[in-house]
C-alpha cells in the first residue's frame, strides 16, 4: 500500500517558524503589540498543524483501505477468471509412469506422459494472464508461478502445474477448487475492508468536529469573551472530549478483537503509515488538543 499524499499534516514546524520570522521582519516586530500578534499567529499556525495531522491521519488511512480494496477486488476477479478458463480445459488421464521408488502425491497430480500436453500449457498461461497480471502483482508479490501457486494453493499443486506433464483430472479439480477458495478469501477480505472503512467514517465524524472545536477555542480572543461564553465553550469541549474517549475505548476493544482473530491485521493494512493504529493516534492527538483548549478557557475564566 502506498503512503497517502501530503497536506498540512506533512509540514514541519520549522516552515511555520520561518514564515513567522519573515512576517516579523516585514512588520518590524520592535513594536510590542505587533510582536504579540505575531506570537499568537505562530501558536495558531502550530496548532493548525497539529489539527491537520489529526485529519490527515484519517484521510491517509482511508486511502490505504481503498488501495487495498482495489487490489483485493482485482485479485478476486483474477482468480474467478482463472477458474473459468481452467473449467474450459480438458483433463487427460496420465500414462502409467515407469516404476520408480515412492509414487503418489505430485505424480498423481502431474501425470507421467512424456511431453507437456496443450491443456497444461494453457493452464499455466491462464494463471500468468490472470492472477499474475494484476496491476500490483510485481510490486506486492514479485513471485514466480510456482512460488505464487504454492502460497495460494499448495506445494503439491504448484509442483504439478509448474513442472508436470499432463493436466490430470486430479490437478484440474485442485486448480478449480483452489481458485474458488482464493476468490472466496478475497470476498471475505473485501467485507472486512468495508467494515474498516465504515469505522474510519465514524471516526472522522467524531474527530473532525472535535478538532475544529478545539481549534476554534485556540484561535479566539478569550480576553474578549464573557464568563458565560467561556463556560459554554468549556462545556462544549468537555462534550467532545467524552465523545472522543468513547470512540477510543470502542476502537481499542475492536483492535484487540480483530488482532486475536487475525494477528498483524493493522500492520498489514496500515504498514505504510506512520502508525498502524491511525484512529487511536488521531484520537489521542484530538484529546490533547481539547485538553489544551480547556486549559486556555480555565485560565481565561479564572481572570474574570
Amino acid at each position: 500500500m502506498n503512503n497517502a499524499g501530503g497536506g498540512v499534516g506533512r509540514l514541519s514546524t520549522s516552515s511555520v517558524e520561518e514564515s513567522v520570522e519573515s512576517a516579523c521582519f516585514a512588520a518590524q516586530c520592535g513594536n510590542p503589540d505587533l510582536a504579540a500578534a505575531v506570537a499568537v499567529l505562530c501558536l495558531t499556525a502550530v496548532f493548525l498543524l497539529l489539527s491537520g495531522v489529526v485529519l490527515d491521519r484519517l484521510m491517509d488511512a482511508r486511502e490505504a483501505v481503498e488501495t487495498e480494496r482495489t487490489r483485493t477486488r482485482a485479485e478476486r476477479d483474477a482468480f474467478d477468471q482463472f477458474r473459468q478458463r481452467v473449467a474450459k480445459l480438458d483433463s487427460t488421464e496420465p500414462r502409467p509412469p515407469d516404476p520408480t521408488p515412492g509414487g503418489g502425491g505430485v505424480m498423481a497430480l502431474a501425470g507421467g506422459s512424456v511431453a507437456d500436453d496443450t491443456a497444461l500449457t494453457d493452464a499455466r498461461r491462464a494463471y500468468r494472464e490472470t492472477v499474475m497480471s494484476t496491476a500490483h502483482y510485481e510490486e506486492e508479490y514479485d513471485e514466480t508461478l510456482g512460488e505464487n501457486v504454492a502460497e495460494e494453493f499448495s506445494e503439491t499443486v504448484a509442483s504439478a502445474l509448474a513442472n508436470g506433464e499432463t493436466l490430470t483430472p486430479q490437478l484440474h479439480s485442485a486448480l478449480a477448487t483452489g481458485a474458488d477458495r482464493a476468490r472466496s478469501e478475497r470476498d471475505e477480505l473485501l467485507a472486512a475492508l468495508d467494515r474498516e472503512e465504515a469505522t474510519l467514517e465514524a471516526a472522522t465524524e467524531a474527530l473532525e468536529p472535535a478538532a475544529s472545536a478545539a481549534e476554534g477555542i485556540r484561535e479566539s480572543d478569550l480576553d474578549r469573551s464573557t464568563y458565560a461564553d467561556l463556560i459554554a465553550d468549556f462545556e462544549r469541549a468537555e462534550w467532545h472530549e467524552r465523545e472522543v474517549e468513547s470512540l477510543l475505548a470502542d476502537r481499542q476493544t475492536a483492535v484487540h478483537e480483530r488482532e486475536s482473530e487475525r494477528p498483524y491485521w493493522y500492520e498489514y493494512l496500515y504498514g505504510s503509515l506512520p502508525s498502524p493504529y491511525p484512529v487511536l493516534a488521531a484520537g489521542t492527538n484530538t484529546l490533547a488538543a481539547l485538553a489544551e483548549a480547556k486549559d486556555d478557557l480555565a485560565g481565561a475564566a479564572s481572570n474574570r
